[in-house]
């Protein structure tokens, strides 16, 4: 087997088992540089970077395009499948300074990003992310399942739903970059769920805790590396919580069990699809922490897309700004609803400092 198809299907069968079949897990990264970037350059050092760490596929091309197109290229790169034997990292670059570099979520995560994209630029990129390190998760992934499979049939996640119906092709992806914010995850995590509460003025009870699923580096902090060192950590928010509340219970929660990496012959995508409309979370949320690096404006991160209505949320913050952004399916969110929810969401996290 080629090495290419041998990173493609290792990258796949990281998600196999749990990952929505429907999406493409595909994770992306944008920088706002000071000046342009050199593609030759660029192409070069991304070569010796997929040589450096083969389980990244061939190397892609970098694509350039013009500003003026660059939100349309932005959410092509983002939806497009990753299919075994291409590249599993993609970027772009444009003439006003913004970089784009996407990857399949199953060969590389946030920070893993962070430094690819730090090959990208030619400029190093450092981090001041904290995560779980080795902290384990209480359970096994065979009784973690168990767990799961009933609260999917009993207690599914409640969802975002749509106030305009305009159903279109791709996705939506929205940044708002603004002055730096001292926030952290549980601040993040806070602010989606109170516009959740405002957003669905129907939910009650129960419903109106919404499953907010919480991507957590295992990394030590101030290392980078093109790979993926993830945890993960569900929790159900209480709009009534204040920021104390939200943040004893996001500390206090434990990871989600490590799961094989493997889709177990084809049963795991076929067992996940019947179970689609009941899995995944109310909204994915993502926090990079402070990404710093010379002529680095603003960093925006947007995570994996999984299960139905899905809305996820990423934070970035750089010496001077921070930026929010937000992704959603076409055929499930409106433009204008997207950019709503992010609005919303901005303003509750700011209007919390």
């Amino acid at each position: 087997m080629r090495q290419a198809d041998t990173a493609g299907r290792k990258a796949h069968e990281v998600v196999g088992l749990y990952g929505d079949p429907d999406t493409t897990w595909g994770i992306c990264l944008e920088l706002g540089l000071d000046e342009q970037i050199d593609v030759a350059g660029a192409s070069r050092r991304v070569a010796d970077l997929v040589a450096a760490h083969p389980h990244l596929g061939p190397a892609p091309e970098v694509v350039s395009v013009v500003s003026a197109g660059w939100a349309r290229a932005r959410a092509g790169a983002a939806a497009a499948p990753y299919s075994e034997g291409s590249p599993l990292i993609r970027v772009l670059v444009d003439d006003e300074g913004h970089v784009l570099v996407a990857a399949h979520h199953g060969a590389c995560d946030g920070l893993g990003l962070v430094a690819v994209a730090q090959a990208v630029v030619g400029v190093p990129l450092t981090t001041r992310a904290r995560g779980i390190g080795d902290r384990s998760a209480p359970r096994s992934f065979l009784r973690g399942s168990v767990l799961r499979l009933l609260e999917a049939i009993l207690r599914p996640p409640p969802r975002f739903v749509p106030h305009t119906v305009a159903p279109t092709q791709g996705e939506h992806l929205r940044v708002r970059t603004g002055p730096r914010l001292r926030a952290g995850s549980a601040d993040l995590a806070m602010a989606v769920t109170a516009v959740f509460a405002s957003w669905n003025p129907a939910a009650h009870g129960a419903a109106s805790r919404p499953l907010l699923i919480a991507g957590a580096s295992r990394r030590a902090q101030g290392t980078l590396a093109p790979d993926r060192q993830t945890g993960y950590l569900r929790f159900r928010s209480d709009p009534a919580w204040d920021r104390e509340q939200v943040r004893t219970s996001f500390a206090s929660t434990a990871p989600e069990p490590e799961f094989p990496e493997t889709s177990a012959g084809g049963i795991g995508p076929r067992v996940t699809r019947l179970l689609r409309s009941r899995l995944g979370g109310t909204a994915q949320l993502s926090n990079l922490g402070v990404v710093e690096g010379p002529g680095l404006v603003y960093a925006a991160m947007f995570p994996a897309l999984s299960g139905p209505r899905a809305v996820a949320v990423g934070m970035v913050s750089t010496a001077s700004s921070t930026s929010l952004s937000l992704r959603t399916r076409g055929s499930e969110f409106s433009a204008a609803d997207s950019d709503a929810l992010l609005d919303r969401i901005s303003a509750a996290l700011t209007e919390a400092q």
